[in-house]
C-alpha cells in the first residue's frame, strides 16, 4: 500500500508471495493483475515460486551469474527452466505446445488424455492411529497463548522416527506458534510435548535444544559470529560438546550442505540460500533427534532448497524426524510422508499426502488440481504413468511407486 499510494508507473516486487499461503498468493496476483489493467502499471516481480506467478506474466527474464541469458514471451522463457515448475515439468514432458502456464491454459490438455484411473495415492485414508507406539515427537492437548489471544486449542500430533511431517495452515493459523512451544520459546498453557517419550515440561529452551534442532523463518536470528565455522563451534561451546563429540563433525557437515568453500566467510554477507543452510548446520550440528524446520525454503532457488533438503536426510536415514511448516505446497507433495492442516487452533486433517492434499480448497498443489481423478501429486506421478504419447500406458498401476524427490 505504501509503494503505491502515490501511483507510481512501475512496481518492484522481490519475493512477494514467499511467506504467504497459497490462497493469499492468488488472491495478491490476482490484484496485481487488475492494477496492470486498471492503472496501466508495469509489475516487475522478482520470485522463486514460479508456480504462482508464471500465470500471469507476459514476459519472463532468466538470470544466471549476473547477466540475462533468456529473455521473451513467459512461455518460450519457461520452457528453459530448471527446475521447471510441475506444470511446464509436465507439459515439457508431453510435448503440450503452446506450453501451458497456468492450469486454465493446460485443462484442454488433460481432458485429452485417455484412461486417468484412481491410483494407490488417492485411497489413502486420513491418520487414524491411535498413536499408542510412542514417536519421536508427540504432541498431546497443546493449548498455547499469545498475550490474550488463543492460538493453540487442544493440538494432538505425532512425528515418527524417519519421518518428514508437512504442517500446513492459512497466514496466522499457529504453525510458527506450535513450532516454538515445542522447542520452549513460549509457554503451553495446557498439553505436553514428548521427545522419545520423555517429557519436555521443564526443560529450558537450551536443553530442548541440544536434541531439537529449530530452525526459524528469518536465518538471519541465528547468524552473529565472525565465521561460517564459528557458527557450528559457538552451539557446540554453548551445550559444552567439542567436535570430536558430534558425528558429523562441523567440517563434514558444511561439507554436506555445500559449504565447505564459505567456512571462513562472514555469514551474513552470504546469499540467502547460503544464510539459510548455515543457520540450519548451526543449530543441528549437535546431531538432534528432532528437526523443526519453519518455512525453510523462503527464497530459496532449486539447488539451494535441494543442498538443504539432502542435509535433511542425513538426519532422517539416522531415525531423526522431520516437522516441517511450510507454504509450499510443492515442495509437501514432493517431500513428505504425511500432512496436517492446522486450522482454528486445531488439527483438522492428518494423513498421506495422497488423501488430504488433493480435495483441499487451498493446498491442492497444480498435478491434483490438473488431474483430479488420477491421484498424482508431482510431475514425475505423470510421467511415470504415462506413455510416450501422453496415454495412459502400462506403467500406470506403479506411477505413485518410485521415489519422490524436490521438482
Amino acid at each position: 500500500a505504501t509503494a503505491l499510494v502515490r501511483k507510481p508507473a512501475v512496481l518492484v516486487l522481490d519475493e512477494p508471495t514467499s511467506q504467504l499461503d497459497p490462497l493469499a498468493a492468488e488472491t495478491l496476483m490476482a490484484w496485481l493483475a487488475s492494477l496492470r489493467r486498471d492503472w496501466e502499471l508495469t509489475v516487475i516481480v522478482a520470485e522463486h515460486r514460479l508456480d504462482r506467478v508464471l500465470p500471469y506474466a507476459d514476459r519472463l527474464i532468466l538470470l544466471a551469474g549476473g547477466r540475462v541469458i533468456a529473455s521473451g514471451p513467459a512461455a518460450t522463457v519457461a520452457a528453459r527452466l530448471e527446475p521447471a515448475p510441475p506444470l511446464v515439468a509436465v507439459g515439457r514432458a508431453l510435448g503440450w505446445s503452446p506450453l501451458p502456464l497456468s492450469l486454465a491454459a493446460a485443462e484442454p490438455f488433460a481432458r485429452a488424455i485417455d484412461g486417468a484411473v484412481a491410483l494407490g495415492a488417492k485411497a489413502q485414508p486420513d491418520d487414524v492411529r491411535a498413536e499408542a507406539r510412542p514417536g519421536v515427537l508427540d504432541i498431546r492437548g497443546l493449548r498455547v497463548r499469545r498475550g490474550r489471544q488463543p492460538v493453540l486449542d487442544g493440538v494432538d500430533l505425532s512425528v515418527e522416527p524417519g519421518e518428514v511431517l508437512a504442517l500446513l495452515g492459512r497466514n496466522g493459523s499457529g504453525k510458527t506458534t506450535l513450532l516454538q512451544a515445542v522447542v520452549g520459546l513460549l509457554p503451553a498453557e495446557a498439553g505436553d510435548c514428548r521427545l522419545d517419550g520423555a517429557s519436555l515440561a521443564g526443560q529450558s529452551v537450551a536443553a530442548r535444544c541440544r536434541q531439537i534442532a529449530y530452525l526459524p523463518q528469518n536465518p538471519d536470528d541465528l547468524l552473529f559470529a565472525s565465521s561460517v565455522r564459528e557458527e557450528l563451534d559457538i552451539t557446540l561451546s554453548n551445550h559444552g560438546l567439542t567436535p570430536a563429540d558430534v558425528a558429523p563433525g562441523p567440517d563434514e557437515l558444511l561439507a554436506w550442505l555445500g559449504l565447505a568453500e564459505t567456512a571462513g566467510d562472514y555469514p551474513r554477507d552470504l546469499s540467502v540460500g547460503q544464510r539459510q543452510r548455515v543457520a540450519f548446520a548451526a543449530v543441528a550440528v549437535t546431531g538432534p533427534r528432532l528437526l523443526l524446520l519453519d518455512e525453510p525454503t523462503r527464497g530459496l532457488d532449486g539447488p539451494a532448497k535441494s543442498a538443504l533438503l539432502a542435509g535433511c536426510r542425513r538426519w532422517l536415514a539416522e531415525g531423526a524426524g522431520l516437522l516441517l511448516a511450510t507454504h509450499d505446497v510443492e515442495l509437501v507433495a514432493a517431500l513428505a510422508d504425511r500432512v496436517a492442516i492446522l486450522e482454528h487452533g486445531r488439527i483438522s486433517r492428518c494423513g498421506h499426502p495422497g488423501a488430504v492434499l488433493p480435495d483441499h480448497p487451498h493446498f491442492a498443489p497444480q498435478i491434483a488440481r490438473l488431474f483430479p481423478r488420477a491421484g498424482w501429486l508431482i510431475a514425475a506421478d505423470v510421467t511415470a504413468a504415462l506413455g510416450p504419447d501422453g496415454r495412459a500406458g502400462n506403467r500406470l498401476t506403479t506411477a505413485m511407486e518410485g521415489e519422490r524427490c524436490p521438482n
